[in-house]
């Protein structure tokens, strides 16, 4: 017969997955097809060194009956696994020891006569019994290995499994994500880990340290296929809901609700997982009712959202967003934000904002701030504030402006202050006030200066000075009196000088200067001319001795009067 000379094996170990399980074994028989192959898959074994013996034993299964030889006998003693040795054969390469691989027998017991056949070859008894053995052999030189003609129990199908594990656990899987299960048909499993071998669990995705996985749980109906049938190869390949464990949105009602919801573990309490409500999961949920349509999101306690590039949201109608406790956005480059119609923020206690360079406010028509106590603010280097048209200012009680160099104030036309009670100034060092033509002073009812050391007036064309009821000028320490008055007691000059070179009241011609001078002691008055006038009385008194000019007379009381002498 002919046989291939090459045996091809391999198979697969998930926890090996790039491990090379091949085997190749040649054992040529020496025809002109023993280059053929013969390829199994599956090998049936993981280790590579199991494999070297399988595929040895293979190799000679299949050449088990390379050459083979058929003969009939008579004799009772043949039967399979005996040798025997075949002489006086005419063909002599024929004639060596043979091992018996297959044995029939016929036997017939008081046959009639014409049952059998005429000729036929057997042995036959005196009482009619008949006997013959065909067989099957091969030469003794050459190695034999039984067929492997038991088949592997397959199984018919999928059949479904309850997942179990050890008392107190939830979930029970090994780094593989394998589980345990237990098959309905199972009378001595324990429903414990030691129910079944682990269990691979098939998913949607797997990748190298990525995919989709969702760990079928200790009481979960799980559907067990097998690998090419063979029972030594479970998998699971989804689960089922049943009477105890049933969908996560009741049904028919929400049968356009789709998505999924875990369960906290371990202890985690059931029901919808709602916010406030019982059930501790987390969920995804959609609802695809017409008019209803919406995605919910639940989760039990903290949500992470990573993008690693952009990031764009768009929502057609309202977004509301509310956050119990704190919230913290942290932007490493820029921000825009566009508000198209209003914008409200409420802020129940306080509000720190930093600007660690520039800031840019620009607001399009009016403005409001409400402070409802204190408002400070803190300008390290320069401010400048410009106003289209009219700035108020209203202070319900006091205001302070302090300038620690210089303040300038400039006013295209008018400047007006109204101070309802006092006005107080304090310059440390000098005062000055530029005035392009005119200046008005009006004081309700009284007004104090004081100058520490010295003041000079000077008034380029003309001074006048008009004083309701009374003028006092004091100069040092003396008493007043009425128009230029002095006074009794030592005291500093005052002079009053009128530079000369021109006319006018009270002084004279010829570039003298007028001048009068009080020291608290005497007054002197020089000029070119004098000229004093009155309308009713000039009175001078001098000690006991008085002059008194009237419109009608002149009068001189003196206790001794001399005139031109």
């Amino acid at each position: 017969e002919i046989k291939p000379g090459r045996h091809y094996s391999d198979d697969y170990d998930f926890k090996k997955p790039r491990a090379d399980l091949t085997h190749l074994r040649r054992d040529p028989p020496g025809h002109a097809h023993d280059g053929h192959e013969i390829y199994e898959w599956p090998g049936g074994y993981t280790q590579l060194s199991d494999g070297e013996d399988y595929i040895r034993v293979r190799l000679k299964e299949s050449l088990t009956g390379q050459s083979r030889v058929r003969g009939q006998s008579c004799h009772r003693a043949l039967a399979t696994g005996y040798t025997f040795s075949l002489y006086n054969y005419p063909r002599g390469d024929q004639n060596q020891q043979y091992l018996i691989t297959g044995l029939s027998y016929h036997l017939k017991e008081n046959p009639r006569v014409s049952a059998v056949a005429p000729g036929a070859k057997g042995s036959a008894a005196e009482d009619g019994s008949f006997q013959r053995y065909e067989l099957q052999a091969q030469p003794t030189s050459l190695a034999y290995t039984p067929a492997r003609t038991t088949p592997k129990p397959r199984t018919t199908g999928p059949q479904t499994a309850v997942v179990v594990g050890p008392a107190g656990e939830e979930i029970w899987t090994d780094e593989y994500g394998r589980i345990k299960v237990q098959f309905h048909w199972d009378r001595l499993g324990g429903m414990n880990e030691n129910s079944s071998c682990w269990i691979r669990v098939a998913t949607n995705w797997a990748g190298p340290g990525f995919g989709a996985i969702s760990i079928p749980r200790i009481g979960h109906e799980v559907v067990v296929d097998f690998l090419n049938g063979d029972p030594d190869y479970p998998l699971v390949t989804g689960c089922v809901y049943n009477a105890a464990n049933m969908p996560p949105w009741a049904l028919p009602a929400n049968a356009t609700q789709s998505g999924i919801k875990t369960r906290s573990s371990k202890g985690g309490a059931a029901g919808a997982g709602m916010k406030n409500g019982p059930g501790d999961a987390n969920a995804i949920r959609f609802e695809d009712k017409a008019g209803q349509e919406q995605l919910w999101l639940h989760a039990q306690k903290d949500q992470l959202t990573e993008v690693e590039n952009d990031e764009d949201k768009w929502v057609g109608n309202d977004r509301r967003k509310t956050v119990d406790r704190d919230e913290t956005n942290v932007i490493h480059r820029d921000r825009t934000e566009t508000v198209d119609r209003d914008e409200t923020i409420t802020v129940h206690n306080n509000r720190t904002e930093r600007v660690d360079h520039n800031e840019k406010v620009s607001i399009g028509d009016n403005r409001n701030e409400d402070v409802g106590i204190d408002e400070n603010i803190s300008i390290g280097k320069n401010r400048s504030k410009t106003i289209g048209k009219t700035e108020t200012d209203k202070i319900g009680q006091n205001w302070h402006v302090t300038v620690g160099l210089l303040k300038t104030q400039t006013i295209g036309m008018a400047y007006m202050q109204n101070v309802g009670v006092m006005k107080m100034m304090n310059i440390g060092v000098n005062y000055m006030e530029n005035i392009g033509v005119a200046m008005q002073t009006t004081v309700g009812m009284s007004q104090n200066l004081t100058v520490g050391q010295e003041r000079q007036v000077k008034v380029g064309s003309k001074q006048s000075t008009e004083v309701g009821s009374q003028y006092s000028l004091t100069v040092g320490g003396g008493g007043a009196g009425g128009g230029a008055g002095g006074g009794a007691g030592g005291g500093m000059a005052m002079n009053i000088t009128a530079p000369g070179g021109g006319g006018g009241s009270g002084g004279g011609g010829g570039g003298k200067a007028s001048q009068l001078t009080m020291d608290g002691q005497s007054i002197q008055l020089n000029a070119a001319k004098i000229r004093l006038e009155a309308q009713q009385e000039i009175l001078l008194t001098c000690g006991e001795s008085t002059i008194r000019i009237t419109p009608g007379d002149i009068q001189i009381l003196s206790p001794t009067d001399r005139l031109n002498c």
